[in-house]
């Protein structure tokens, strides 16, 4: 009985931690706000609780405890699709300590200033990747057609890939995430990174998130396919 019992909790967490936005994580882990607007630190694990402070998109915190009994959250992010995670207590870099909500929370830094990809020799999603783990290898040449310039995939010791295709009528850079990011996390980061500050059209279909900006020249789509979170960045010409 006490086996099954066992079996049980590990199922039920296992199934908690997929079903909601960030992945596993543990006291002592260094997590990354991916807010836009800001996430508040709380003086309590509650959307009520007092307010400490608000920090800045891309700030880091310390998780401090997570064995106290979870209270989940939500947040509507467009009609279909929400945020959903719970409160965890977690310190500043400042020493301020307080709860905040994880869904909002990543262990990859969340995109702030990309170089642009003329200057740096890289495109955006290899500068974003760069600042999360080291390069494996070189690039790696992939077929192209009589349309396209340039097309190749880079390689990550964290297990990440960043896939190039430059061409005419447009370019498309894509993500595939290594294990452990989540839809929501993907969608958080390509947002940031290549919709920043556009009005857009959302929609959320068959486990795929769609955004396209209003004048349609800009989309990113993130899906999770068997379990490994694909970011896709597209712009027309």
């Amino acid at each position: 009985m006490t086996n099954k019992i066992a079996l049980l909790s590990t199922l039920l967490f296992f199934f908690q931690s997929i079903a909601f936005s960030i992945g596993v994580y543990n006291p002592g882990d260094e997590l990354f706000v991916h807010a836009g607007s800001g996430l508040i630190l709380r003086k309590t694990p509650d959307a009520k609780g007092g307010r400490i402070l608000t920090l800045a998109h891309g700030d880091a915190v310390k998780v401090l405890k997570t064995d106290f009994k979870k209270k989940p959250h939500s947040v509507v992010e467009f009609k279909g699709f929400s945020i959903k995670g719970f409160w965890v207590k977690v310190s500043t870099a400042g020493g301020k300590e307080g709860y905040v909500f994880d869904g909002y929370l990543s262990k990859l830094r969340a995109p702030i200033a990309i170089v642009d990809d003329s200057d740096s020799g890289y495109s955006t999603v290899e500068l974003y990747l760069l600042a999360q783990s080291e390069k494996k290898g070189e690039w790696i040449e992939l077929s192209k057609g009589e349309t396209r310039y340039e097309r190749y995939k880079q390689l990550f010791k964290n297990g990440s890939e960043a896939e190039v295709d430059y061409g005419e009528g447009g370019s498309s850079q894509k993500i595939t995430f290594q294990k452990g990011i989540t839809l929501e996390e993907g969608y958080l980061i390509g947002k940031a990174l290549w919709l920043k500050d556009m009005q857009v059209k959302s929609s959320f279909s068959k486990g795929m998130v769609t955004l396209t900006s209003e004048d349609e020249l800009w989309q990113m789509e993130v899906s999770n396919r068997y379990g490994v979170v694909v970011l896709n960045l597209q712009h027309a010409d």
